[in-house]
């Protein structure tokens, strides 16, 4: 036990001292990139000895779910609505994209075409280790080393472009205050400021609904629908305050942390720099996709950038709320394309190898 404790003091040590050094750096996300970057680098120099609660991660990721519940309105939700089939068009393609990209990486490194197209897709590295576990002919470690150079690039990509495309764009938070500056209206919204404080305890009971139920990322889709639809329908939920906020950010950064192993793409000499090459394949794509779907629709690309990145949902969230963008929209377009990409994962797996496999046939 002591053990243990020892280990979770150690971890933290090293996430608020990334923290605290990306902070003072002026870097952007500091108490979520810059404690993951500490706690990889002592998961690297010291492999086995960071350790973090389960618990106080999710319960991170259940205060980012409460303060992104808390901007939907009603025009938010029907904005979404209006969106849903450009939120299906969208995450038809980037599901598209990385299967072609899983096949040629398949066929440029000689990995299975499950290792592949699970590698490449966009759904979590949790989520892809798991299906690949589940699926014949999967290799899990393979999955693992490519979902985490997916991780990594976007990680530490991701809200750099997102900072400079907000410096470079007047209208980068005006999506956003949209969310949060309306009046409140709704069935709910004569009720006194205490109701919010009494429906407090429905968040956490949300994000465990949300796990029990197994939902794609329950402990934050639970707190972020329950709060989402009370809010749209006019109840007074109180602010977050910020120093909860930066605590939650913290022990998010200090949970990826834990998750990354960096190792396994230094020591895999074999196909780790390839992994690598193509996650940034995804980010210029990322980039380009939000340019000119920014321009065609005129709304701010920083929202775009983050609503189309393959990056994890939390992590674009709470990207969304530091930099301004229109964290519904994001919230909507990530939680979609995850719900896409869980489902349309498996079967275009077998396709792919089915395809590949009469193509053999034919030539053979």
């Amino acid at each position: 036990m002591e053990r243990t404790y020892v280990r979770v003091l150690t971890t933290f040590a090293a996430g608020a001292a990334g923290g605290g050094m990306f902070a003072a750096l002026g870097l952007p996300l500091p108490w979520i990139l810059g404690a993951a970057f500490g706690v990889m680098t002592l998961n690297t120099v010291r492999p086995g000895l960071a350790a973090w609660p389960r618990l106080l991660g999710d319960a991170g990721v259940v205060v980012v779910a409460y303060v992104l519940g808390c901007t939907m309105t009603l025009g938010a939700a029907l904005t979404i609505a209006r969106e849903l089939p450009f939120m299906v068009l969208a995450a038809g393609l980037w599901t598209a994209v990385s299967t072609m990209i899983g096949l040629a990486f398949a066929k440029l490194t000689g990995l299975s075409i499950q290792d592949g197209v699970l590698g490449s897709m966009p759904g979590g590295l949790t989520q892809m280790v798991l299906l690949a576990d589940e699926m014949r002919g999967a290799n899990a470690g393979n999955v693992a080393i490519m979902q985490t150079s997916r991780l990594v690039v976007v990680l530490y990509t991701v809200p750099f472009l997102a900072a400079w495309f907000a410096g470079d764009s007047a209208g980068a938070s005006g999506a956003a205050a949209a969310g949060g500056g309306a009046a409140a209206s709704g069935a709910l919204a004569g009720l006194p400021s205490w109701a919010g404080y009494a429906a407090l305890p429905l968040v956490p009971l949300a994000a465990w609904l949300g796990r029990r139920l197994r939902l794609p990322a329950g402990e934050f889709l639970g707190p972020v629908l329950i709060v989402g639809a009370a809010a749209a329908a006019g109840l007074p939920w109180p602010a977050a305050p910020q120093p909860l906020i930066a605590a939650a950010q913290l022990a998010i950064g200090i949970f990826i942390g834990c998750r990354v192993q960096l190792r396994i793409l230094l020591t895999n000499r074999r196909f780790g720099p390839l992994s690598l090459l193509f996650a940034v394949l995804l980010i210029v794509l990322t980039a380009l996709a939000a340019r000119l779907w920014s321009a065609f629709e005129g709304d701010s690309i920083v929202t775009w950038f983050l609503a189309l990145a393959p990056g994890g949902l939390g992590e674009m969230a709470v990207t969304a709320i530091v930099l301004g963008a229109d964290e519904a929209q994001v919230t909507a377009y990530q939680l979609f394309r995850l719900l896409f990409v869980l489902m349309a994962a498996p079967p275009l797996i077998r396709l792919a190898f089915r395809w590949r496999k009469s193509r053999a046939v034919r030539t053979g």
